[in-house]
């Protein structure tokens, strides 16, 4: 435990040696970030775009700011154009749950630009989430453990997904915000966030077995719970409630998103799902030398779920069974449903990487690691970029 304690409820009161501490994320943060688009400046001069990405059709001649308009940031960008739409055929953008498109909607007539408006959001939430990250584990370890957690944040290879106009750094936002007023005790608070995080993404409504837990440890303590206590657990459940009945309004189908998943990007439970468990123990069978980019990135997508199980079992022995219980579910969805994406899926386990503030290695060989994953973060910003993320 660090020298310098953290009062859970002293809101963001700093201690000079915190003060120092949360200076020195917030210059990590940007020299990070610097490094990111520096190599998204080199990648794309470099590496010619994958056919069909069009790095140039949302942000003019800056091309190294439309590098980052990749992927699904363009069926964010098509709500926010024209709307949803939905069709049993082939993909459509009711798959993306509407938070961060309204959020672009708003801001948009300011900016000028609904590409440069994803953008800001995004960034500006990557931000907040590296903060609420920070300000989360420094009441429950400390600052030494909470700069520790935001430098693993920062460098986590997938974490470029933060910068994009995608909805990770926003949940990732909204969900820490969640844990830590829970354990503060503001339960209405923390169901109000987490309600966000469910219309954000549909792991939002994982955090509500979480405050669940929270909630039913309380009653068997003998506290008196109000009905709003109740209401702030199923504020999640009541977020993901209001886009399926959006949905059932205007397409005559509440489960229009999962089909879109299902039908567009093949989402569903894939226990028996040959290809990727069949590659996955091949690789651990008989490993072979990285040859190509696709072979770092199969190699990535076996590690990180041994990674994550890990450290899910310390989450329940260091920041508690409810951070656990959340945790341990996206873990779950996450190698269940999605294991081809599982490296980005796995932004959503927020006290994942809050407990590497704890248990993570220090010293040399902490930092040796952090270089490491910062150079795989690298690799994929100019995979991703440049269009070649997944093919």
């Amino acid at each position: 435990m660090d020298a310098e304690p953290a009062s859970r409820t002293d809101g963001w009161g700093l201690l000079s040696g915190s003060r120092r501490a949360l200076s020195r994320v917030v210059a990590a943060f940007l020299l990070t970030r610097l490094i990111l688009y520096v190599a998204t400046a080199i990648a794309i001069r470099l590496l010619p775009p994958h056919p069909g990405t069009r790095a140039e059709a949302f942000l003019g001649k800056n091309l190294t700011l439309a590098a980052w308009a990749r992927w699904d940031a363009g069926w964010y960008l098509s709500i926010v154009e024209r709307g949803y739409w939905f069709g049993t055929e082939g993909a459509s953008n009711v798959a993306f749950f509407p938070l961060l498109p309204l959020l672009i909607k708003a801001l948009g007539p300011v900016t000028g630009n609904y590409a440069a408006a994803g953008l800001l959001i995004t960034n500006l939430a990557a931000l907040g989430a590296v903060l609420a990250l920070w300000r989360w584990v420094r009441a429950e370890a400390g600052p030494g453990a909470a700069e520790q957690a935001a430098l693993w944040l920062l460098v986590y290879p997938f974490s470029f997904y933060f910068h994009s106009i995608y909805a990770e750094s926003l949940f990732f936002l909204l969900a820490t915000l969640a844990l830590d007023a829970s354990a503060r005790g503001q339960r209405l608070t923390a169901g109000i966030w987490a309600g966000l995080a469910a219309v954000t993404r549909p792991m939002g409504v994982l955090l509500t077995p979480a405050l669940g837990w929270k909630l039913w440890q309380d009653w068997r303590a003998g506290r008196r719970l109000r009905p709003r206590d109740v209401l702030a657990v199923l504020l999640p459940v009541v977020g993901l409630g209001a886009y399926m009945a959006y949905l059932w309004s205007a397409f005559g189908d509440p489960l229009a998103f999962w089909k879109a998943h299902v039908v567009g990007w093949h989402v569903q439970l894939q226990w028996t799902e040959a290809r990727y468990w069949r590659d996955t123990l091949e690789i651990l069978i008989r490993p072979t030398r990285m040859r190509e980019y696709t072979d770092l990135l199969n190699i990535m997508q076996v590690i990180l779920p041994v990674v994550f199980t890990v450290l899910t079992v310390q989450v329940f022995r260091h920041l508690g069974t409810a951070p656990g219980i959340y945790a341990a579910l996206v873990i779950a969805v996450a190698v269940g449903f999605a294991p081809e994406s599982a490296g980005r899926e796995f932004l959503a386990a927020v006290p994942a990487f809050a407990v590497l503030g704890v248990v993570g290695p220090r010293g040399m060989l902490g930092e040796t690691l952090r270089l490491c994953s910062l150079g795989f973060l690298v690799v994929f910003v100019f995979a991703f970029v440049t269009g070649h993320f997944i093919g």
